[in-house]
């Protein structure tokens, strides 16, 4: 199991497909893990050196759990490129992943090639805070979602770990400083960038990617029908048809 030493942590990833290809990194949501991406890495793997970590805190990669932040997450990734020997890459973020992703696309935009932000925010509005706390309150209360947590993270981690991972959720809400975007601020992400949402998303509305996709000069916008959180696991095919599409017209970025 490869673990690359960054930032004072062991991060996991994994690499598959071609060796020599254009490098693609796919960065799973919050309490996800490299399986996240089992069922659409192999179309991505036909022709991208794809390769994907877990986030710090995550499945098999450390970290205390007061550096559980998204700003943090992205500084970890562009660390492994630096592992990898690799000067730019194309980034597929889910939720978090996403989000993470707007600190490498504005403070490391020379290490992007594109970025496909799905099911992403830049901020933590009150409609997402209030739907945040709901579930940080529920999750205590669902026997599955807890054993599913443990089943990804216990090993590593140790079988109450789902409680780690719940307040750092909790405490994502509280701080505002957690994602410290405005719209204004992404307008330096002049890459480009694919902004994929459902329009059913339970914690960002669609008013959020649209901001997002006004804010940055070179994004494209697509918004799904009857589609929620989790677009890669809810409707593979059309995630990938759309994200491959996005690659590759932009195969020279």
């Amino acid at each position: 199991m490869p673990q690359a030493p960054v930032n004072g942590i062991e991060l996991y990833y994994e690499e598959h497909g071609v060796p020599d290809g254009p490098p693609l990194l796919l960065v799973h949501g919050y309490t996800g893990a490299a399986w996240a991406w089992e069922r659409t890495l192999p179309p991505f793997a036909e022709k991208y050196r794809v390769i994907v970590p877990e986030l710090r805190g995550h499945g098999r990669s450390t970290g205390d759990p007061e550096t559980i932040h998204h700003v943090n997450f992205a500084a970890d990734l562009v660390a492994l490129l630096d592992h990898l020997g690799i000067d730019q890459a194309h980034f597929v973020g889910h939720s978090s992943g996403g989000m993470s992703l707007l600190f490498v696309g504005t403070r490391h935009q020379d290490r992007v090639r594109t970025l496909t932000l799905v099911n992403a925010t830049y901020r933590f509005d009150d409609v997402a805070k209030a739907y945040m706390m709901q579930v940080v309150e529920e999750f205590s209360i669902q026997p599955e979602a807890i054993a599913a947590v443990q089943r990804v993270h216990g090993p590593t981690h140790g079988e109450g770990y789902w409680q780690v991972l719940r307040e750092a959720f909790r405490q994502f809400t509280l701080d505002p400083d957690e994602l410290p975007f405005d719209p204004p601020d992404l307008s330096v992400i002049t890459r480009p960038v694919l902004v994929l949402h459902g329009d059913r998303d339970p914690f960002f509305p669609i008013n959020i990617p649209v901001a997002m996709y006004q804010a940055m000069p070179n994004a494209e916008l697509c918004i799904l029908p009857y589609a929620g959180h989790d677009i890669p696991a809810a409707d593979e095919a059309l995630f990938l048809t759309i994200t491959q599409r996005f690659l590759e017209r932009h195969a020279d970025a």
